[in-house]
């Protein structure tokens, strides 16, 4: 499993309007409706709720700048994920206290256990990846996400 088989260009995103979490939330999940099928019809506000309800079981602010919001959720179809790159960083509420750069949030439908919990972990290997870490942070390109995202 690669994180790249869970990500595509289009939902992907360098910069966020977003200031703080429940904004990132919803921002971060509309990357989703780009696509047809990872979102069930009129279900954009439940996953969003459910976005919201995990993040206040314990933050998924990280650390090394890096945030997982995540949900399984009974309003996705199938698992994706969504990233946004912001250099200048946001509260996310991250164990090291430290402003979040990287989140990459997961979709995830409730029957899914093992790959759900697999790309999680391979997200937050990042962290001993320093030099991608900090490619990607810096990055300006999609094409160069995907590519450094390859490497893990």
């Amino acid at each position: 499993m690669k994180i790249t088989d869970f990500l595509v260009q289009n939902r992907i995103v360098f910069g966020l309007k977003s200031k703080n979490k429940e904004e990132v939330l919803k921002e971060m999940a509309e990357l989703f409706l780009t696509s047809n099928d990872i979102i069930k019809e009129g279900m954009f506000d439940a996953f969003v709720e459910d976005l919201i309800e995990r993040e206040n079981l314990t933050s998924t602010g990280m650390q090394d700048g890096i945030a997982i919001p995540h949900a399984k959720s009974p309003a996705v179809e199938k698992l994706a994920l969504s990233l946004a790159i912001v250099p200048e960083g946001i509260d996310f509420d991250s164990f090291d206290s430290e402003p979040s750069k990287l989140f990459f949030m997961i979709a995830s439908p409730e029957n899914i256990k093992r790959e759900h919990l697999d790309l999680l972990q391979k997200i937050s290997k990042l962290s001993y990846e320093e030099e991608i870490l900090e490619d990607l942070i810096n990055a300006t390109d999609k094409s160069e996400v995907i590519k450094l995202l390859g490497l893990i």
